[in-house]
């Protein structure tokens, strides 16, 4: 890269350039415009003066071994500011695996709710009704942050209204960096997709590749002037919710995401296949919690181990009582079990089906 030389600094050279009428009156239009806006802004001052600014700026740019090409990859202010107050630094690597364990969850629309309706101001503001043609320039301007960020290695949206201009169909593409991160950008996308109004009806996905594509319809709810919050949560949901099928969960390599949604069913419970392993994994979690806990606490965090695992249901903690989930004729050696174990702690009264530990531990 060349570098600037130390020459005068004074505005006496001239450098003559042909533009196009269009670009001429274009920049004098923007000069004029901005110079009533903003008075003191010496930029503005004249067309030279902004030329000047210009040129120099971009010099600067290039020596900070930026090219021609990445012009068109600059963000605009506005969705910097917007994206500024929601995103921050991380080491990817750490986040890669943080995320890993929230693949299959629901989006928590109650803490997302916020950030949806921002985003879908932010793609919607100043577009009158089916100008899909301005909706897709500021896609352009959302995908620039995207990949600037890294957020993305690629991401493009095709609208084609095939003669229906009110309701057009679309495709939706994003290839990513990262596993579990682009993963959860898809549910993100497809969240976002919701609450503009869009609806996918069709997902392809790609593990290897990481692609991911997805056959996009609008619908009325894109310019409808109404806030129309539980049509578009209804949306969201359906979106995301193509993502997070049990046809996938089960062809996922990691068990534990079916694990994970099987956890959140009390009717289900965890039955061990033989007294070592139920042993070897109790004793090295009471062992834990002993080691961790209040002694005036370790009844009850007991008691909440065996609720996680759905052998009980704690009725109220002060009074350390709970009702048995376990079948007493088909899961009579875990009964045994769990009222033995937790003897060796506390004595035990049962009264109309409920069971009472004493409150002070025999530790």
């Amino acid at each position: 890269m060349t570098s600037k030389k130390y020459l005068s600094e004074k505005k006496t050279a001239q450098q003559t350039i042909s533009i196009s009428p269009a670009l001429k009156d274009w920049i004098e239009r923007y000069v004029n415009v901005n110079r009533k806006n903003f008075p003191k802004d010496k930029r503005f001052k004249s067309i030279s003066a902004f030329y000047n600014y210009v040129m120099e700026k971009s010099m600067e740019i290039f020596n900070r071994g930026k090219t021609l090409n990445d012009f068109a990859k600059f963000v605009d202010q506005q969705t910097e500011n917007f994206f500024e107050k929601l995103t921050f630094k991380a080491v990817i690597p750490f986040h890669e695996e943080i995320v890993r364990t929230h693949r299959y969850n629901d989006l928590s629309f109650r803490h997302a709710a916020n950030f949806l309706f921002a985003i879908r101001k932010v793609y919607l503001d100043g577009i009158e009704p089916y100008d899909y043609n301005k909706f897709q320039e500021k896609f352009n301007i959302l995908r620039n942050f995207y990949l600037e960020n890294k957020i993305a290695k690629e991401i493009r949206l095709e609208i084609s209204s095939d003669g229906d201009t009110k309701n057009p169909k679309g495709i939706f593409e994003c290839i990513g960096n990262y596993r579990n991160l682009f993963w959860e950008n898809c549910k993100m996308n497809a969240a976002v997709l919701g609450i503009i109004g869009v609806k996918i009806t069709k997902v392809i996905y790609s593990e290897k590749e990481l692609y991911c594509r997805f056959n996009l319809k609008a619908t009325d709810l894109i310019f409808r002037k109404d806030l129309a919050r539980k049509q578009r949560i209804e949306l969201v949901n359906y979106n995301v919710n193509l993502l997070l099928n049990y046809f996938e969960v089960i062809n996922d390599n990691d068990d534990f995401y079916l694990w994970m949604k099987l956890a959140e069913d009390k009717g289900i419970y965890i039955k061990f296949n033989n007294n070592k392993t139920r042993n070897r994994w109790i004793d090295l979690i009471i062992s834990e919690i002993e080691k961790h806990g209040e002694s005036d606490d370790i009844i009850l965090h007991i008691l909440k181990f065996f609720q996680k695992i759905h052998w009980i249901e704690i009725e109220d903690e002060s009074l350390f009582s709970f009702k048995i989930s376990l079948s007493e004729e088909n899961d009579i050696n875990e009964l045994n079990y769990l009222l033995s174990l937790l003897s060796k702690y506390s004595h035990i009264d049962k009264i109309e089906g409920k069971y009472y530990l004493d409150k002070k531990a025999k530790i």
